[in-house]
């Protein structure tokens, strides 16, 4: 019997063991916080994925929307001559579905207010994830920092998916990693959401 609970007990801390571990080769995660305006003149700051952050301000304002994408999509073209470089296409991250990380891109874009995250360098949070395919914002500066808008992101990611989509059994893929001047990056990466 004391074996069978001691085979037990070293399942449970293998588990536990294997889900603190990040999904992020080299990075540590930390929640991303989101300072959006839930109500006329009611400023909340919440955590998680856009698509968490959305169903909290529903609770805290159950008349809450997310606006038209403020930015509409920009063509390829305009986004390269601002990036620094996309590494890593396709590997060594998972891939994701590239239509669900336009959607994720697409939903980034109708969020008002700025990201916050905590300080690097090498700290990542999840911005966006859903049918197993996730946008992941990453700081390498060594203090807080906060972008201008959503829509930063949005291109970044929206970047990689047009350098790095990749066709797979009737349907496309896409995952990468795109550092931006300002020393922060975006990945894109299959994932469990």
């Amino acid at each position: 019997m004391r074996a069978y609970f001691a085979a037990l007990l070293a399942s449970l801390i293998a588990t536990a063991a294997r889900a603190a571990e990040s999904p992020i080769p080299g990075y540590r995660i930390v929640p991303i916080q989101w300072e959006i305006e839930v109500a006329p003149g009611q400023i909340a700051r919440l955590n998680g994925t856009v698509q968490e952050v959305y169903a909290q301000a529903l609770q805290i304002n159950p008349n809450f929307k997310l606006k038209t994408p403020s930015t509409p999509a920009r063509p390829r073209r305009a986004l390269a001559h601002q990036r620094s470089k996309v590494e890593d296409c396709n590997y060594p991250y998972p891939l994701a579905e590239a239509s669900k990380i336009h959607d994720g891109v697409e939903y980034l874009r109708g969020v008002p207010g700025k990201p916050v995250e905590g300080p690097g360098p090498t700290a990542c949070g999840r911005v966006s994830c859903s049918w197993k395919s996730a946008i992941w914002w990453c700081n390498d500066n060594k203090n807080l920092y906060t972008l201008d808008s959503f829509n930063k992101i949005a291109d970044s990611a929206q970047f990689i998916l047009l350098t790095c989509p990749w066709t797979g059994y009737m349907n496309w893929y896409v995952s990468g990693q795109n550092f931006e001047t300002e020393h922060w990056s975006t990945i894109v990466k299959g994932d469990d959401c």
